[in-house]
């Protein structure tokens, strides 16, 4: 079936008289039909409505927008999150961190220095997926913003460039008292090397009071794959939170830490199936054959999903024995 967009040429006047039409509700609907056409003429129509006087117009013109591409985008939405209201700033942030155009990096590095938290965040949240050293020493700056959301936003610019000269930073934010900022920076951890200056710090995130910022550690723990993680994690393997647990025995299996062998088999007879599997997946990835006992009771596992897995880690064990 043909896209109305393809004589969008012949529509374009008319889609231009209902973008300028006294009822905002007219304009609306336009500007929502703008968000499947191509082309600069609708670039152009969508970025004027972003300047519309009713704040319906100006939230689908910023959720359109998502679709076009260019410096100019950029440069319209970086605008809007000055908006009046509230809805479009918000639709603006959102659309303008799915846009990937270094060449407003500049631009988006001065508004991470912006007086209004709120700018400030989104520059930052834009800035992230363009890893620009030029934005390091904004985040950096950002980390002693009196806002949460602005520290956690400037501690994902760091952790996406994976910036060694942030760590004495990171440290000092790892005792954040807000426990996102907490977790952001167990995150941004993820350039630590074994036996580096920061793994204690990464390591005593398993303490912490919030569950979802240990579990962080233990995601951090297996993108590492750090090794001295593995006492720590087989401990984590009792923590109150299932959550935790689940990722701790997905990073024992990463590490391929054969002294949690225990501790995973005995996982496989959970009442939460997620850890189940991650319990199976690891003991596969370790395939040491002293797991051989505890998968094969739990062969017959009632959870498709982990059957698999257990079948798989028992032939990895079996090869491993037979070696």
């Amino acid at each position: 079936m043909a896209s109305p967009f393809e004589t969008f040429d012949d529509d374009l006047e008319d889609l231009s008289g209902r973008c300028a039409d006294p009822d905002p509700g007219i304009r609306c609907v336009a500007v929502m039909e703008l968000a499947e056409a191509v082309g600069p003429e609708a670039t152009i129509l969508l970025l004027k409505g972003l300047a519309d006087p009713d704040a319906a117009v100006r939230a689908a013109a910023a959720r359109a927008l998502d679709e076009h591409d260019g410096p100019e985008v950029v440069e319209g939405l970086v605008r809007s999150l000055e908006d009046a209201d509230e809805a479009v700033r918000q639709i603006a942030a959102e659309t303008l961190a799915e846009k990937k155009e270094p060449a407003c990096g500049p631009l988006l590095i001065e508004r991470a220095e912006h007086a209004d938290p709120f700018v400030q965040a989104a520059a930052l949240r834009a800035l992230r997926d363009l890893v620009l050293p030029d934005a390091l020493a904004a985040a950096l700056r950002a980390l002693r913003s009196p806002v949460p959301e602005v520290r956690r936003e400037g501690l994902g610019v760091i952790g996406y460039l994976k910036a060694e000269e942030a760590l004495p930073a990171l440290i000092a934010t790892a005792g954040d008292p807000d426990a996102s900022v907490r977790r952001a920076t167990m995150a941004a951890l993820v350039f630590l090397r074994p036996g580096g200056p920061g793994v204690p710090t990464l390591l005593a995130g398993l303490g912490d009071a919030n569950w979802q910022v240990r579990e962080q550690v233990a995601v951090s723990a297996a993108k590492i794959r750090l090794p001295e993680a593995v006492d720590p994690l087989i401990a984590a393997m009792d923590d109150p939170v299932w959550q935790v647990r689940t990722k701790a025995a997905n990073a024992l299996g990463r590490i391929k830490a054969r002294s949690a062998v225990d501790v995973l088999g005995r996982a496989l007879a959970s009442d939460v199936s997620n850890l189940r599997k991650e319990a199976a997946a690891a003991l596969g990835e370790i395939a040491d054959p002293r797991g051989l006992a505890a998968l094969e009771i739990h062969a017959e596992d009632p959870d498709p999903d982990v059957r698999k897995l257990v079948r798989w880690a028992i032939g990895r064990c079996r090869a491993e024995a037979s070696v």
